[in-house]
Parts: structure tokens; C-alpha cells; sequence
């Protein structure tokens, strides 16, 4: 969230701004949310203390990076809500967002970023009997733009814009990053039951096939960048971004250009991605003499990929230079575009007909771990590893490591997530009041601001609505 001339849509393409949603951890990490545990693991289910599980709807925004810190005289929260203060505001009402807001982070390490929004929507989990294992239906819809591997200098260039007289006629070579959009919806079918159940402890193994409908995919896979800045000449002139050398890929569909995501978009028959995706996983519950409770999972989610129809371009080229303005905010503000400027100065033709490329999902593996202290407390652990390789055309799971302690009844309860991602620790608070649920993996993010001295790195907040009926217990 850095608005300068370049960096605005520059960062969609070649710079790390803001992480899939951080996974819903103050909710998904409760054996009592139903069908945010097929999330993690299909095979999680198996444990549900419901027989029927109903889902209205849940949403998330998460964001995160290593580059920069926000220090803006104003939290997150105040500018998501409407409520930053007058004094940094323009006549026209708008937020004045300046440069020195936010800070780079300069550690000489590889720069990663991710913006995920999901919208979790209606979805039932039901148990079919007492032998016959668990089904769920589930729907969701995500859209996520992350980069890889992006160097710091690069982003200190592109950040001041150009203006960085310290890097002028510094060749900087063989550049490697990559930079992936993707929005999509898939329809869920989960089925989990037990395979062994033998005294003291149970073994059960899921599955969930999903139908997956694409409407915007992005894919900017750069095997080798060299360039150098340099400075203007004459009383007018900008600095420019000389490439001399880079071996790309870039593809990238149109259908969301000048189009909202609709009712209408979103059944659309044209929409360009069609695919498959699947989950798998396995759980192992184990009972002490005292009745605790440990459940241990492993689970392998977004496997398969989806396959578009769009633009797509072998990019070899030599010897390219990139202006300031050729990225001004009034000329581009999307990835679409940004690629299109791109493809213009590197002198590619546009395609003449609709190619096909494929795109993966955010692979991952999951461990998990669930001890149930009594029958109002427990603590989760969750390790999130992503498995894409760093070249793959495709988002990724930020990967991570969280705990979450937990206190819960059948009306409130209270999670704390504490979160290890992106090089970084972040704290988390969910509260539990009936059937709603509320909550951030990084609270800090939202309350932190330059007038406090938290200086946070990304932020993350979902609610839900959901409800368990009848409980095994009061068969």
C-alpha cells in the first residue's frame, strides 16, 4: 500500500508489496469449525462433535511482505473502516498517502509478498451415520497476487520511483523472481471416514475434489534479468530502467478488464479458466486414560491446476529501456495493463488469436496438531509448507508456523494465534460469540501505526457466521 508514481501497479508486476489469506488460524484451528477444518485437511473431519455443521459465509483479507514496514500516522484499521483523521486527508476528502509512510526493510534477503482475499461461502458437513463417514459441500471464491524472490535493489529503484542517485550505472545481473495473479471460485465435494479404530486410538483418511472456474490469472515468470539505472538528461528528464538482458515468460488473461466481479461474471460462460483441484489427508486421534485428547493430521491441499485462455508471450529480449512514466498511475492499474506496457516496449506483437496456458494452485503440506487440555481449553499447532517450486506459474501458500491456545464453550470462546510467516512473528485474537466469529492472525498489523512505534509489515481480518447442530454428545 505504497502510492507513488510507480509503485502502485508497478508492485502487481515487478515489485513485493503486500499474503492466500493467512488460513482463517483463530478459526480453522478449533475442532468445532466444521468445514474450515476440510481446509486444512480433508481427514479432520472425522472428528467433528457435530452431526450437521451449517456455514453461512466467511471472509478474510490478509497481507504481508518482508520490504516494507507501514508507519503512517494512522492504523490500518482507521483507513479500512473510513475513519482517518481530517489532517491527512486531501481537500477532496480523499487520504493523503505519502512516500514516508511506509519504511524498507534493507536485510540484503529476497523479497516475498502476497495479497490474498477469500470469501468462504454457504457450505454443510454432515455426518451419515455412525460407520458412514463425514460429506461436506463447500464453496469458495479467492483472489491472491504474490511475488517471489524479487531483489531488493530492484524494489528500492522502483520504489523512489527511479530516484536513487546511489544505484545510477550499477549493473545489477541475472535477476530471478517471479510474480503470480489468480481469481477463482470452486464448488467442493469432501468425503472423510475412519479406516482404524482400535482402543485408544482411531486413524481416518479424507478426500475433496474441486471444481474449479477461473476469471483472472496473471503469470510473470522472469528466469534472468540484468539492468542498470541511469539518469536523465536535460532539465526535464526522468531516469530510466536500461535493461539489457531478460528471459521471461509472461501470460495473463482480459476478461476482468473494465469488469467487476458481478453475479452475472462470476456464472459467466465465457470466463477463461476451467480446472481440477484436490485435497488429501489423514488423522491420527489418540486417547489417554484420562480422556485428553491429541489429534495429529497431514494433509496435501491444492493439488492440480487450472487452464486459461489468454495472452502469452516468450520474452527474450536485449538492450530495453523503461521510462518513469511509462508506468504513471493514469496508464496503468492492473496487471492486464502493466503487462500490455510491458509487451509494448519490448516490441512484442499482440497475439492475434487466444492461447492456452496453465497455471498451479497454492500446494501445499499441512501437519497439524490439536491437544484438547479439557473440555473448554486447548492448543493447536499448524505447520503450512509450500511445495511449488520457485519457477512454477502459480500462487503460493505463504508457508508458516502458528500455535493457537484456545478457550471455548458452546456460546463463547477466545483463540490466539501466534504466527511465524514471511520471516516474521505475528499475533493473532479471534472472538467466538454464538454463531459469529471474529477475529485477525495479526492484530498488530491493524493497530499499528507510526504514532505508536509497531511499524507492521502486513495486516489480516475475517469474520464468519456458522453454527454446529446437535452434538455426538447428546446422542
Amino acid at each position: 500500500m505504497i502510492y507513488t508514481k510507480w509503485l502502485g501497479p508497478v508492485c502487481l508486476l515487478l515489485s513485493a508489496t503486500v499474503s492466500p489469506a493467512q488460513n482463517f488460524l483463530g478459526i480453522s484451528t478449533s475442532p468445532n469449525t466444521g468445514t474450515h477444518r476440510t481446509y486444512l485437511n480433508p481427514a479432520l473431519a472425522a472428528e467433528t462433535p457435530h452431526w450437521l455443521f451449517l456455514h453461512a459465509g466467511s471472509a478474510n483479507l490478509h497481507v504481508n511482505n518482508n520490504f516494507v514496514r507501514y508507519q503512517a500516522p494512522f492504523s490500518l484499521l482507521k483507513l479500512f473502516t473510513g475513519n482517518v483523521p481530517d489532517a491527512y486527508r486531501q481537500a477532496n476528502g480523499n487520504v493523503r498517502f505519502e512516500s514516508d509512510y511506509t519504511t524498507e526493510i534493507l536485510d540484503g534477503k529476497p523479497k516475498n509478498a502476497t495479497v490474498w482475499g477469500e470469501l468462504r461461502g454457504p457450505a454443510i458437513q454432515m455426518r451419515l451415520g455412525p460407520t458412514a463417514g463425514v460429506l461436506t459441500f463447500s464453496t469458495r471464491l479467492r483472489g491472491i497476487g504474490q511475488v517471489n524472490g524479487a531483489s531488493e535493489q530492484l524494489l528500492s529503484a522502483l520504489r523512489a520511483s527511479l530516484n536513487t542517485s546511489s544505484l545510477y550505472s550499477i549493473p545489477s545481473r541475472d535477476n530471478r523472481f517471479g510474480v503470480n495473479t489468480n481469481a477463482y471460485a470452486e464448488l467442493a465435494l469432501s468425503y472423510t471416514n475412519t479406516i482404524v479404530d482400535a482402543d485408544g486410538f482411531r486413524v481416518s483418511g479424507g478426500l475433496t475434489v474441486k471444481r474449479l472456474r477461473g476469471y483472472s490469472a496473471g503469470s510473470f515468470v522472469n528466469r534472468g534479468l540484468d539492468y542498470q539505472l541511469e539518469a536523465g538528461t536535460g532539465p526535464n528528464a526522468d531516469p530510466a530502467l536500461v535493461v539489457s538482458r531478460v528471459n521471461a515468460d509472461l501470460a495473463y488473461t482480459t476478461f476482468l478488464e473494465n469488469r467487476r466481479l458481478t453475479p452475472s461474471t462470476l456464472f459467466s460462460a465465457s470466463a477463461p479458466g476451467r480446472g481440477w483441484g484436490f485435497d488429501l489427508g489423514v488423522s491420527v486421534l489418540l486417547q489417554s486414560d484420562d480422556d485428553r485428547l491429541l489429534q495429529l493430521g497431514l494433509g496435501l491441499t491444492d493439488l492440480g491446476g487450472m487452464q486459461y485462455t489468454g495472452e502469452v508471450y516468450d520474452v527474450n529480449q536485449r538492450n530495453v529501456r523503461f521510462e518513469a512514466d511509462d508506468f504513471n498511475s493514469t496508464n496503468v492499474g492492473s496487471f492486464e495493463q502493466v503487462a500490455t506496457v510491458i509487451r509494448n516496449r519490448l516490441g512484442i506483437l499482440e497475439d492475434a488469436d487466444p492461447s492456452l496456458f496453465r497455471v498451479g494452485l497454492p500446494t501445499s503440506l499441512n501437519l497439524t496438531a490439536d491437544y484438547q487440555l479439557s473440555a473448554r481449553t486447548g492448543i493447536s499447532a499448524v505447520w503450512l509448507q509450500n511445495v511449488r517450486a520457485a519457477d512454477d506459474p502459480s500462487v503460493r501458500q505463504p508457508s508458516l508456523v502458528s500455535i493457537a491456545p484456545r478457550f471455548e464453550t458452546g456460546v463463547v470462546g477466545l483463540s490466539l494465534p501466534i504466527t511465524y510467516i514471511n520471516r516474521g512473528f505475528t499475533l493473532g485474537l479471534t472472538i467466538k460469540a454464538g454463531p459469529v466469529r471474529v477475529g485477525s492472525d495479526n492484530l498488530l498489523g491493524l493497530l499499528g501505526s507510526g504514532q505508536n512505534g509497531l511499524r507492521p509489515r502486513g495486516t489480516d481480518i475475517y469474520a464468519g457466521v456458522m453454527l454446529g447442530i446437535k452434538s455426538r454428545d447428546e446422542e
